[in-house]
């Protein structure tokens, strides 16, 4: 089948199928994260090394190759995340390039930045011929250019250019050679080294300086006036300049004065605050500069390196990896990149220690140590003068400018370029940690026939006479909630990755060099197949900047010319969190039940995600429709905002998102949406093609998930037929086992994750799995393809693991309740190593705990939903219909309400719920219902006639304002009666009674002073006695039908089917058809004294005291009657107990485990029983245990069942079954007459 996903704005945080399908689909799987193929500049196997903990490494995925060696045609990379490109400094063509990274696999050039002609704030040209040495960009997308002049030691520039179009904006003159361009993190400087390089020849000597430029805040140059220049001239003057600050250089008619003005050379800038600190490399110190004042403010010598202590390789002639110490040999530190980062509220400076040697004219810094005492060179001091083989120190570099002695006659240190090692500086300068020698520690473990290699060729040892592995270029970023240096080697390749979190406490993580090390381009290997030579600069990419969702990191490779993305990620396991939560109906605002509202809803998800960043935030459907009023009101369109604004990724479609029909979800909540809405199982009617999206692959840490959406298979009854012409439904279970295994067969996903807009009617394990519906058989019997199911659509809560056949790890299956009170989490983790799942994990969140939000608001989302309650406020004044006069609760004689009563208000809004749930509605295209009911506690407030009887949203908002849900639960004739006898509370209940309104085809009598279960004499249904074994379909709101108000019945039925519709909408609808409305009429309840007597007996119930065993008296089972038939219910009232306290009720002498129940508030459990019918005939023991007491029991006899003229023994009626049968009223259609029979009260 074809891929039928609607195309959708791309969005950064998800690699789509197409993209897995065209990128990815032939590529093999990469230790640690994405998946890339195989090309130019990545190769197939990278060198690689990690520590045996590595939380941390790092997979080439994708590469840009300028195809030009040794031409630094790839060097500085900056990352620009609004429009996801990489501008990369090509100094060969003197332009920067651009690079289209949306796609990591395969960054592509778009476009160059050409700087030669234009005319700077002067009014001078840049020269063909100038250098471009650096770029910096900007949030906003202002992009800085460093730009030598064509002669370098004259004043440079920098110019500016807008990211969006690559339009040169202009340019501002700095001082001579701008080395390194940085940008301040406030976006209000930019900021250029000035290396100020002598001439070629040593016949001039141009200043170094730091330029200062004052940025404006919208993308367009600055004026010349915004510049300003910090140089070195305090310096010059004698005892001005730091000890250990090198200022070296020839002297001599000829060359220019070694000044510290002149001599000191700025490398490279980082700016934290108001501060810029400029590494001097050769100087072997770092500078600071203040901003505001371009001044600068402090010179610090850095010192050297004792290789005493740290241990290197020095010789390229042993043969051999032998890292040793020497007493007298010191390393410079002489840092060029450095970069910062907070740790425990301190900035801390880090810097890679490269080296370098000042080399111009005939003047020469270096020298081996062997030729130390030729050609001039002072000799070597004891007893140094004994390391002079090539095995030892002979072949090392060292600088002849430094380590005399103090009278000069001969070396007493051996100062070397470089110590082979990153630092750690506090910002006064003091080392707070260096890496010794672990990078050759490293690179020897990891390629120990290449380890100290030349870039423009393989060998073992190329460079251990000078300088090692070189670090060269440095960045540092957060992952997973710590923070990593990634440290990049200049000579034989690759990035290195320390853990930095602690600056005293840094450990070394891992190490990839993306090289094919056989291949030697020097020695004529093809370029294309060598990888990354010469990492020159590395770039690192926030998760929230990153096109896939996960850091990454560029590198640019001047040696070779590619610049190669890597994804930063773990290649042992990867820990997923998938968030879920469904039928949020729109709740926005928080309210009662533990309803949390959209901004504590993202802030868990903020939090969530921030402790572990490869997160996904889902849902099951039903997000919208049936919504409280702030958004109903606006047609969910403040919902959709505010998930939009917590991130929601991807959502199943749910049977409310059609509650206007097809097309308002394709064409106005789908536009609107940030995320897909998924429906594998909806399709084109008559045909298998899917009329939404199939899934959708979210990529985490390296791992691809696809996500599979399906509804339930009953939607076509939940909402308005005409909604959904030529639409269908299918098979959930099919759905998901075809997309499932396209996309394992076509190695589009690692994992497949169900979103499933279905349910568990029970919150217990063992009834989800065991559940005879179709949402059970989906959890049994769905294919080992998927590796998770979250679901929906009946407001459940549970979490729960079943094993699958075919998987070794047990599949999780998760609900969040309702209303976004929870959070569904699965843990998957994921052995990228072995290229599989290895465990699972499921849990409900909730969001608020004893009353109070268990997360922090969001912000951006709460702002969103104070904009919509203002909006609802002024909406609700809007006249929806009228009434004829007013329609209230009941009262009681001092006015107050009266609960216990019937009112015109409960009976109408029955008469609406019976409506709203029958063919009379457009909206409704479900099987109608057949009666009504309305508890009076979700009445809050009366509907006035007022001056002319208008009604607006606000005042039919009021009289509901829990926007339940309407259901239409399906009872029998018995379980009816049932219900209307649970008007009358247990005892303890602050209401002894709660007077259902009910719809006007439901009339009943009953009893007033009755004992508790014998209140309701007679139930008519449409003008028919009701018949106890008939089933009828009950509209109720979804809090009754839960249970609520102790009408637990409900919670018995034999089905509960939601309508598709809030209380609000249906009352409004119901408004707008009928006005104006009259008040309902009363007297649908009579009060009686009794009731005809044909002679039956009828047993009244009879209390059973307790049995207990010794020492059981911790609770009182008070049965109704001592006597049941197979068939009938057995109701026992337990206690006596502590509110809260679980107990387990089971019917012996055959042990069958009636349940587990929890007490109320009051010590009280309500059991009831219906016996089955091959129960045991005779006595049996009603047993109750609880943890850590003892057994509790009485007794009750089971009968056989009553047939033709026998007695209903739970009930105490009299059924004439041979005599209805007879007269042929069975299946007729109609009610039965089914009189409840009760002694007369006098």
């Amino acid at each position: 089948m074809s891929d039928q996903r609607p195309a959708h704005p791309s969005r950064s945080r998800r690699l789509t199928a197409t993209l897995a399908t065209t990128a990815l689909a032939a590529a093999t799987l990469v230790t640690g994260a994405l998946v890339a193929p195989a090309t130019a500049s990545v190769v197939a196997e990278p060198v690689r090394h990690a520590a045996d903990d590595a939380a941390v490494r790092l997979t080439p995925v994708g590469s840009y190759a300028t195809g030009l060696f040794d031409q630094a045609s790839a060097e500085i990379v900056v990352h620009h995340a609004a429009t996801q490109r990489l501008l990369v400094v090509n100094a060969e063509s003197g332009q920067v390039d651009v690079l289209d990274a949306s796609d990591p696999t395969a960054p592509t050039k778009v476009g160059t930045i050409a700087v030669a002609g234009v005319v700077d704030a002067e009014g001078t040209t840049i020269p063909a011929g100038a250098a471009v040495n650096s770029v910096a960009v900007r949030a906003d997308g202002l992009v800085a250019v460093a730009v030598e002049h064509a002669t370098k030691t004259e004043r440079g520039w920098v110019a500016f250019v807008d990211a969006a179009t690559l339009d040169v904006l202009g340019a501002v003159r700095a001082g001579a050679l701008p080395d390194k361009v940085s940008i301040s993190p406030d976006g209000a400087w930019a900021v250029s080294a000035d290396e100020g390089e002598p001439a070629d020849d040593y016949s001039t000597d141009p200043a170094g300086s730091v330029t200062v430029v004052a940025l404006p805040g919208t993308v367009t140059a600055p004026g010349q006036d915004a510049v300003r220049t910090a140089g070195f001239e305090a310096y010059d003057a004698d005892g001005a300049l730091p000890e250990g600050v090198r200022v070296f250089g020839p002297v001599g008619p000829g060359y220019p004065p070694v000044l510290p003005s002149l001599n000191l050379e700025p490398e490279y800038v980082e700016v934290v605050g108001g501060t810029a600190y400029v590494t001097l490399q050769e100087a072997d110190a770092i500078a600071t500069v203040d901003l505001a004042s371009a001044t600068v403010t402090d010179l610090w010598a850095l010192g050297t390196q004792d290789h005493g202590d740290v241990a290197l390789d020095p010789s390229d002639r042993d043969g051999s990896v032998a890292l040793r110490t020497f007493e007298g040999l010191r390393g410079m530190y002489q840092p060029d990149a450095i970069t910062s980062y907070e740790a425990g509220g301190a900035t801390y400076l880090v810097t890679a220690n490269e080296g370098d040697v000042r080399e111009w004219g005939d003047y020469v810094e270096s020298a081996r140590v062997k030729d130390l005492g030729k050609n001039g060179l002072a000799p070597l001091c004891d007893p140094l003068t004994g390391l002079k083989g090539d095995a030892d120190l002979g072949r090392l570099n060292v600088s002849t400018a430094s380590g005399l002695s103090e009278d000069g006659s001969c070396y007493a240190e051996l100062h070397a370029f470089g110590s082979r090692s990153f630092s750690i500086w506090s910002t006064d300068g003091t080392q707070v940690y260096d890496s010794g020698s672990s990078f050759e520690e490293v690179t020897a473990a990891a390629a120990p026939g290449a380890f100290n290699s030349n870039h423009t060729a393989t060998n073992l040892e190329g460079r251990s006479d000078d300088k090692g592995p070189e670090p060269e270029a440095v960045a540092v970023g957060e992952v997973g909630g710590r923070t990593y240096a990634f440290v990049g080697f200049e000579r034989v390749g690759g990035v290195a990755v320390y853990d930095v979190t602690d600056p005293t406490d840094v450990a070394y993580v891992s190490y990839v060099n993306n090289r094919d090390l056989s291949v030697s381009v020097e020695d004529g290997g093809d370029l294309a197949a060598a990888g990354d030579l010469g990492p020159e600069s590395i770039a690192f990419i926030a998760a929230e900047d990153s096109s896939t969702g996960s850091p990454m990191i560029a590198v640019g490779n001047e040696v070779s010319g590619t610049t190669t993305l890597f994804a930063v990620g773990t290649d042992d396991t990867v820990e997923l969190q998938l968030l879920g939560i469904n039928d949020f109906h729109g709740r926005i605002e928080a309210g009662s039940g533990g309803v949390a509202g959209a901004a504590v809803l993202a802030g868990a998800v903020d939090e969530l995600r921030a402790q572990n960043p490869a997160t996904v935030f889902v849902s099951a459907g039903d997000n919208v429709g049936a919504s409280t009023f702030t958004s109903f009101i606006a047609q969910d369109q403040p919902t959709i905002d505010a998930l939009n604004a917590a991130g929601l990724e991807v959502t199943a479609v749910g049977n409310h998102e059609l509650d206007a029909g097809f097309d308002d979800l394709t064409d106005r909540i789908v536009p609107a949406s940030d995320y897909p809405h998924l429906g594998a199982n909806v399709y084109r009617a008559g045909t298998d093609e899917p009329a939404l999206p199939e899934y959708e692959v979210v990529e985490r840490d390296g791992v691809r998930i696809g996500f599979v959406g399906v509804v339930t298979e009953q939607t076509a009854t939940l909402v308005s037929p005409a909604g959904i012409a030529g639409i269908t439904f299918g098979d959930p279970v099919e759905a998901l086992d075809r997309v499932a295994a396209r996309l394992h067969a076509e190695d589009l996903a690692d994992v497949v994750v169900a979103l499933v807009h279905d349910g568990a009617e029970s919150s217990t394990c063992e009834d989800v799995e065991a559940a005879d519906d179709a949402f059970g058989r989906l959890v049994r019997e769905t294919s080992a393809d998927v590796d998770a199911i979250f679901s929906g659509h009946t407001h459940r809560a549970y979490a729960c693991t079943f094993d699958v056949e075919g998987s070794d790890v047990p599949r999780p299956v998760v609900q969040g309740g309702q209303y976004g009170t929870h959070l569904a989490q699965v843990g998957l983790t994921w052995d990228a190593d072995a290229g599989e799942l290895v465990a699972a994990s499921a849990d409900v969140l909730p969001l608020v705990v004893d009353g109070a939000p268990a997360y922090p608001a969001d912000p951006d989302v709460q702002a969103v939903v104070d904009a919509a309650v203002a909006a609802a406020e002024e909406a609700g004044s809007v006249e929806v219909g009228s009434i004829t006069a007013d329609i209230t609760r009941a009262t009681t004689a001092d006015g107050s309400e009266d609960r216990g009563a019937e009112s015109s208000l409960g009976n109408l809004v029955a008469d609406v719920q019976l409506w709203a749930t029958s063919a009379d509605n457009p909206a409704y295209g479900g099987e109608p219902a057949d009666v009504a009911v309305m508890n009076p506690g979700g009445l809050r407030a009366d509907l006035r006639y007022g001056e002319d009887g208008t009604l607006t949203y606000r005042d039919v908002a009021a009289v509901q304002p829990f926007a339940n849900t309407l259901v239409v639960a399906e009872l029998t004739g018995a379980q009816l009666v049932d219900v209307l006898e649970e008007q009358w509370q247990p005892d303890g209940a602050t209401r002894p009674k709660l007077h259902l309104g009910v719809s006007a085809n439901l009339r009943y009598e009953y009893v007033v002073d009755a004992p508790r279960g014998e209140h309701v004499v007679s139930v008519e249904v449409d003008g028919a006695p009701v018949d106890p074994d008939a089933n009828y379909r009950v509209a109720v709101n979804s809090f009754l039908a839960s249970g609520g108000d102790a009408f637990s019945t409900f919670t018995r039925a034999a089905s509960r089917t939601d309508s598709g519709q809030v209380d609000l909408a249906a009352t409004v609808a119901y408004v707008q058809a009928h006005s104006p409305v009259e008040p309902a009429s009363t007297g649908r309840a009579v009060v009686t004294v009794g009731g005809d007597d044909d002679g039956s007996p009828t047993p009244s119930p009879t209390p059973v005291p307790t049995a207990p065993d010794a020492g059981a008296g911790w609770v009182t089972i008070d049965l109704g009657a001592v006597e049941v038939r197979r068939g009938r219910e057995l109701r026992a009232d337990l206690t006596g107990l502590e509110p809260g306290q679980r107990v387990t009720v089971t019917a012996r002498s055959t042990p069958t485990v009636i349940g587990t129940f929890t007490a109320d508030a009051d010590g009280q459990v309500l059991v009831r029983w219906r016996v089955p019918a091959d129960f045991p005939l005779g006595e049996h023991t009603l047993e109750v245990t609880s943890q850590g007491l003892d057994p509790a029991s009485a007794t009750f006899e089971v009968l056989a069942a009553s047939g033709p003229g026998g007695s209903l023994a739970s009930t105490g009626a009299t059924v004439l079954v041979a005599l209805l049968v007879a007269l042929g009223l069975l299946g007729a259609g109609g009610g039965i007459l089914w009189w409840r029979r009760r002694a007369a009260a006098a």
